[in-house]
């Protein structure tokens, strides 16, 4: 399967700036017709939806559109399956986040303060200001419990009778018809000469795939496992890297290893599974119409969670294999 993501911050707010473009006969009048995107995040307590309009391209060019095609005005709300209680949206404008196709400020719906339920079907339904109606639901994955005795103590960790290629985090899962995925990074600081410490992040390579003379490396691990492993060897090298060129090694604490974990509903598991793209806040960029799951439009719902853990770095090992200190 192919794994394109744009390694961004998972505190950012994405802004992806989705457009519809269906192959539409250039004979008559395109009917109105809308789409909208959301995905619920379980690493965030704000989700965002993104409304727009289909239109017409002309000599089947998309970027022959010079007209914003985000909708505004519309009602966009959220509700678990069974319940009438209903969590509503707010329309907003952002002039500080500029669509670079329209040169226009961004137009979005947000929802905050709001975790979608380990477990729980939720609906969504938007009413566009012209009275259409769009729905659909998503089922949000179970919770996620590590299994502390499969998973890799400390590092490096006991290695007689242990795997002493990979460190190897495991979970507790159910779900094992969902995809999942990880994501490691290495937390650590700087002492600078002012006695001041900058704390610093680098990701962990988690694969590598050759790619004619190019090698490609893979920060994301997709998998329907129940497990990550983590190369040793390609962590060291990380590792390594941090202080890559300065001497003075002292001056380097590491914290201990981060891993997150996402579960993906069984919407995002289909559409990864058909080979199609989105970027690591999941956010939809292009999809065919028979992958829509959007009843009265196009577009895409769909959810996720997260859990976090922590592998702890043994102090001699930082100290005797690098020369770093251990972060208290």
């Amino acid at each position: 399967m192919k794994k394109i993501f744009a390694h961004l911050s998972l505190i950012v707010l994405f802004t992806a700036f989705v457009s519809c473009e269906d192959d539409i006969s250039p004979v008559g009048d395109l009917p109105d017709k809308y789409a909208v995107n959301l995905v619920l995040r379980g690493d965030t307590t704000l989700q965002t939806a993104y409304i727009s309009r289909l239109y017409a391209a002309e000599n089947f060019d998309p970027y022959s559109n010079e007209i914003d095609p985000a909708v505004e005005g519309a009602k966009v709300s959220l509700k678990y399956s069974g319940s009438t209680t209903e969590y509503f949206f707010n329309d907003t404008v952002d002039n500080d986040k500029i669509n670079s196709r329209y040169g226009t400020p961004a137009k979005y719906y947000y929802l905050k303060n709001f975790t979608p339920q380990f477990g729980k079907e939720l609906e969504l339904k938007v009413v566009l200001p012209d009275g259409q109606t769009m729905t659909s639901k998503t089922k949000v994955p179970q919770s996620i419990a590590f299994d502390l005795d499969a998973t890799t103590p400390f590092i490096p960790g006991p290695l007689i009778g242990r795997d002493t290629v990979n460190i190897t985090v495991a979970w507790k899962s159910s779900s094992l018809d969902l995809l999942k995925a990880g994501k490691v990074k290495i937390v650590y600081f700087h002492k600078e000469l002012s006695g001041e410490k900058i704390r610093h992040e680098k990701e962990v390579t988690l694969g590598l795939v050759v790619d004619g003379t190019d090698t490609v490396k893979n920060y994301i691990d997709i998998t329907f496992n129940s497990y990550l492993k983590i190369n040793r060897k390609l962590l060291e090298e990380a590792l390594e890297e941090i202080s890559e060129g300065d001497g003075v090694k002292g001056r380097y604490s590491i914290a201990p290893l981060e891993i997150d974990v996402f579960f993906f509903d069984d919407n995002l598991t289909r559409f990864y599974s058909a080979g199609l793209f989105f970027d690591f806040g999941f956010t939809v960029r292009n999809y065919p119409g028979d992958l829509s799951n959007i009843n009265g439009g196009l577009g895409f719902f769909a959810s996720y969670i997260h859990a976090n853990k922590i592998i702890k770095f043994e102090k001699q090992y930082l100290l005797n294999r690098f020369g770093y200190l251990a972060e208290k």
